[in-house]
């Protein structure tokens, strides 16, 4: 389907839309990216500071662990993680940066500013299929994070009558890491498919044609 610029001369609806979650999606990967990546920079800071903090107390009683339980996680996060600090470090740090480039390109082709925007088009296409394939890579390191983090929720509730009773800790085990994984999986899945399938869509002829047509021709 072609996509037409309206007589206004603004953005037709479809890529206006598209645009607007790049920047939304673009600015939330990217500051979580960002955290990241200044937390494994600031690795030993980081898990030092996080041991003093003081969970509430109602809140663990709510989702039935003790601040015990919570410390053990992070402990397994922490340990976890630090083998890859610092090739992550730099990956959420190259990750953000892409994720600014979506951002300006996607806030410059709703606000020109004098700026052609089948240029941004161009910039908007390239920086989002990089989030996708960084992303992915995210993921996937994530997800060595998320089994062993699972396999100690298991281990922590195979200690809890109700649960010694009903099923082995090796069931625990299946279920808690296939859980935190799939959660991942699905997590990545879904936000780098989205960066994907935006850049594959300003890549397209129709948009392109659309956007030259709003550009007018250049000046000399």
């Amino acid at each position: 389907m072609t996509v037409s610029a309206s007589r206004s001369g603004g953005l037709p609806g479809r890529i206006r839309f598209a645009a607007l979650v790049s920047m939304v999606l673009a600015a939330l990967t990217g500051w979580m990216a960002l955290n990241e990546a200044a937390e494994m920079a600031h690795f030993s800071e980081a898990r030092s500071e996080q041991s003093r903090v003081t969970p509430d107390d109602a809140a663990l009683s709510l989702l039935g662990v003790t601040a015990s339980d919570v410390e053990r996680l992070l402990d397994t996060r922490f340990a976890a993680l630090e083998p890859m600090r610092e090739p992550r470090a730099v990956l959420m740090f190259v990750l953000a940066t892409a994720c600014a480039f979506v951002f300006v390109a996607s806030a410059r082709m709703l606000r020109p500013e004098g700026m052609r925007r089948d240029a941004m088009r161009r910039m908007l296409g390239r920086a989002a299929i990089t989030v996708a394939v960084l992303r992915t890579i995210d993921g996937a390191q994530w997800a060595v994070v998320a089994r062993r983090m699972g396999s100690v929720m298991a281990q922590l509730h195979a200690q809890k009558p109700e649960f010694q009773t009903a099923m082995g800790g090796q069931m625990l085990e299946t279920i808690f890491s296939g859980y935190a994984l799939g959660t991942t999986v699905v997590f990545t899945a879904l936000v780098a498919g989205t960066f994907a399938v935006l850049g594959q869509y300003f890549h397209s002829e129709p948009v392109r044609e659309a956007l030259v047509a709003l550009d007018g021709p250049r000046e000399e």
